[in-house]
């Protein structure tokens, strides 16, 4: 979970007001457009003269939404990606340090409080947005819900976040990529940069003897070892194959994780279907949506273990969720 910041919450905001000391503003999500009226009231400061009006009405709308239609001239140029944010946050800042002037003179909430405001105003309706780690951004909670993939939700509701089971995760990933025993060079170019510094070298890793059914059980209850064991099916997965030591290694995972069949399975189709979104967001990119994309996708699919109904239901929510 992001923690909001100024720069990662000025892409949502729009008709922004101030009174006085009071801010009212609206927080829209990019994606699906879906508004939260939101506001906040500071305090005076001590030994500041009572506050006097800045603009006019009509002149400070007008400037809020040249604002908001620049930012979302630059989002319809530069798109939804890292670039369009970063445009799209720069051009915010520049609107920004144009009307500093105007705040300051008028004396009613300073750039800084306007600031502290927008946060707090935040705070009061953050349940109603997730922060989309893959985007960077926040987003409605509603909207994330449709947008995210099956693996995505998995991992926004039950996320891996105490240090041990990132620890477990790490040595998951590691014993599945040496499952026949080796690792290819470009295992170890993706390990490395999965796995974060603080978890220890891939040389490390390597090292520790493999996880016992203790180690696994030490890890946090619940939907978190689903996400555990998903990830490292993933793992397994990225080769486009399932060889037999890697069956035995995800097995004895899925024992000490002290999953049920049930959900060892869903693990399985949460990782065989984040496949599928991936080889579909590349047919896209390659060369878009055609016959020949998808008989290639359900060959994908058969080497996965998927058959071609399930096939299609993983193709038709991935053209549901990119459907713009």
């Amino acid at each position: 979970m992001s923690t909001p910041t100024p720069d990662n919450l000025a892409p949502l905001i729009q008709d922004l007001q101030v009174q006085g000391r009071s801010l009212s503003l609206r927080f829209v999500c990019p994606r699906s457009g879906h508004a939260v009226p939101a506001r906040h009231s500071l305090p005076a400061a001590p030994g500041n003269a009572v506050a006097t009006r800045v603009q006019s009405t009509v002149s400070r709308t007008l400037m809020y939404s040249l604002r908001s239609a620049l930012a979302s001239l630059v989002r319809s140029v530069f798109g939804h990606g890292i670039a369009g944010r970063v445009a799209s946050d720069l051009a915010w800042s520049a609107m920004a340090e144009a009307d500093r002037g105007r705040q300051q003179a008028a004396r009613n909430l300073s750039a800084s409080e306007q600031q502290q405001a927008i946060l707090a105003a935040f705070e009061g309706v953050r349940s109603r947005f997730v922060w989309d780690g893959e985007a960077r951004a926040w987003v409605s909670a509603e909207a994330a819900r449709e947008l995210m993939g099956a693996f995505q939700r998995q991992l926004a509701e039950a996320p891996i976040v105490h240090p041990y089971d990132r620890q477990v995760l790490s040595r998951m990933l590691v014993e599945i990529a040496r499952a026949d025993g080796r690792v290819s060079p470009e295992e170890a170019s993706w390990l490395t940069d999965l796995i974060g510094p603080d978890q220890g070298s891939l040389n490390e890793l390597s090292q520790r003897p493999p996880l016992t059914s203790a180690e696994l059980r030490a890890t946090s209850p619940g939907a978190v070892r689903v996400s555990l064991l998903a990830m490292a099916q993933a793992m397994a997965l990225v080769d486009e194959q399932l060889d037999g030591k890697e069956q035995q290694a995800l097995q004895r995972f899925a024992t000490g994780l002290d999953l049920r069949p049930a959900e060892a399975t869903a693990a399985a189709t949460l990782a065989r279907v984040w496949m599928m979104d991936q080889a579909l967001e590349r047919m896209a990119t390659w060369g878009g949506h055609d016959p020949q994309a998808r008989q290639q996708l359900y060959a994908l699919a058969g080497r996965l273990g998927m058959n071609q109904q399930e096939a299609e239901e993983a193709e038709a929510r991935f053209l549901r969720r990119s459907a713009r």
